[in-house]
């Protein structure tokens, strides 16, 4: 058995604290976001354009995609459950539907009040 160098650790440690610091940090500022999309969509976006926090941009560009995952996930898992043949019954057909359309509509609500930030700037 080796022992690990004391700088290496004590090196891992420190990064381990600060990444455990910053996905706190991120995780509140996307929920923060994330409520302030459905309250004022306008002046949250608006906010983080000026800020240029291109991470909570990014996050929040992510939140279709988010949702995509989140419904494969509930698709795979209810066929799973399920112990359904291959073909893909109506139960899937449907919520895997719904899914999307609903990653269709954050994605346009996004867009929407994207565009209207951008456009506030000119």
């Amino acid at each position: 058995m080796q022992k690990k160098h004391p700088d290496k650790q004590v090196w891992l440690n420190r990064w381990g604290r600060l990444g455990v610091l910053l996905l706190i940090k991120e995780s509140y500022l996307l929920s923060k976001n994330v409520l302030g999309l459905g309250v004022h969509p306008f002046k949250t976006l608006r906010e983080i354009q000026r800020e240029k926090d291109r991470s909570q941009q990014l996050l929040l560009w992510g939140l279709p995609g988010y949702v995509l995952v989140i419904g494969l996930m509930v698709v795979w898992l209810g066929r799973r459950l399920w112990g359904q043949t291959d073909e893909w019954g109506w139960p899937a057909k449907i919520t895997g539907t719904a899914f999307l359309l609903w990653a269709a509509m954050v994605g346009g609500y996004l867009s929407y009040w994207w565009f209207r930030v951008w456009r506030s700037r000119l």
